[in-house]
């Protein structure tokens, strides 16, 4: 269902706007402005500029950031379009223009100040500064290198080089992981390549690239002990993750395995098969069967495969009761029943922290090969003396 909007409602959406917009861009103000593309930001922000410099600030006083270098331009554009404007219009029309922009009709002075700002604002050493947050940095660090901790007369990488160098630093990584097979780094490809078998090496490790500011984060925080000594920081992010999803700190894959070929003692697998296998219906049969090939099983690797088709659906989630011991076994074998259903349960959450563990080692290990690549890419950039945009 869709409604069409009423002249009356245009009419006043747009009145609420513009007041919405004089107050933004009144520079009394303090505002924060959110709104899609195209509803008028730039155009709100250009007038806050304009007010404010008729208002008697100075325009070198005045700082403009943008994300990106178009936005930059298309604000410093506007703003000089309007001041030159207001140099070569007539009284009348420069009048109308003021009163447009503050809401009420302009004094003397402030008509006087309008002609001028286009002059002011042109001989405005370093020009009327609307740059990118990026620029500002820049330039905020090359004034103040030693205070930032930053080598003077540092160069800034525009994005190929940058990329030219980490595609060396990753180079360079793998090259020493694959001469090392038995070393951490080693070690670690070698997890990473197992677990992008669905995915290419090149873009897990792009994927994990792509957030470096989090990664370096994580591992300069979790490097260090309360007492300022370095540590590895791997071995408490992987507390951290057990902790998260669950998972003993002495839990291993064997310690695990073994639970889970233990958990249902052979003999008690052999009864639960052969009272199921008597049962008439095909839930229990179905049990019954998967218990049965468990109890011949050779290996616990082969014991595990049974059982979890036995006891758990193909997503790996317990089977639900529904799916499992029917009410006629349970009211004719309880204790039996509650045996199966509570081996069922801790099944699922040994196999939950299988998959957890798994999931922990295949990510520490391509932090640790993340780590590696930006510590090198950092050699990279400090043996230029050069920053990149992440940096500022």
């Amino acid at each position: 269902m869709s409604t069409q909007a009423s002249g009356e409602d245009i009419e006043r959406i747009t009145r609420e706007t513009t007041q919405a917009q004089a107050l933004a861009a009144d520079p009394v103000n303090s505002v924060w402005v959110s709104a899609n593309a195209g509803t008028g930001k730039t155009h709100v922000l250009t007038r806050r500029v304009l007010r404010l410099m008729l208002d008697g600030t100075p325009p070198e006083r005045i700082l403009c950031l943008t994300y990106t270098k178009a936005a930059a331009a298309e604000m410093s554009t506007r703003v000089f379009r309007e001041l030159g404007f207001w140099v070569t219009k007539s009284a009348d029309e420069l009048e109308s223009a003021l009163h447009d922009l503050i809401g009420r009709a302009a004094t003397k002075a402030e008509t006087a100040r309008a002609r001028t700002l286009f002059a002011r604002a042109i001989e405005t050493p370093g020009g009327l500064k609307v740059q990118t947050i990026h620029a500002f940095a820049e330039r905020l660090l090359q004034r103040f290198p030693l205070e930032a901790g930053v080598t003077p007369g540092f160069e800034i990488l525009d994005d190929v080089i940058a990329r030219q160098l980490l595609r060396e630093a990753t180079d360079d990584t793998l090259r020493v992981a694959t001469g090392e097979p038995e070393a951490p780094l080693g070690i670690a490809l070698k997890t990473v390549i197992a677990f992008a078998a669905d995915d290419s090496f090149d873009n897990v490790l792009r994927s994990a690239l792509d957030n470096k500011a989090w990664i370096e984060h994580v591992v300069t925080n979790y490097g260090h002990k309360p007492d300022g000594r370095l540590h590895d920081p791997f071995a408490a992010i992987e507390q951290l993750y057990r902790r998260a999803f669950s998972v003993p700190r002495e839990a291993t894959y064997d310690t695990i395995d073994s639970e889970r070929a233990t958990l249902i003692p052979p003999a008690q697998t052999t009864r639960a098969a052969e009272v199921l296998a008597g049962s008439d219906k095909p839930t229990d049969n179905r049990l019954g069967s998967a218990l049965a090939l468990a109890a011949r099983a050779t290996s616990d690797a082969e014991r595990i495969g049974y059982l979890t088709s036995a006891l758990l659906t193909k997503d790996g989630n317990a089977r639900s009761d529904r799916q499992f011991v029917t009410a006629g076994v349970r009211s004719a074998e309880p204790g039996l029943a509650d045996m199966l259903r509570n081996a069922r349960d801790r099944f699922a959450e040994l196999t939950s922290q299988h998959t957890a563990l798994a999931a922990i080692e295949a990510t520490l290990a391509l932090m640790r090969l993340t780590d590696a690549v930006l510590t090198r890419y950092q050699r990279l950039k400090a043996g230029r003396a050069a920053l990149d945009f992440d940096d500022l």
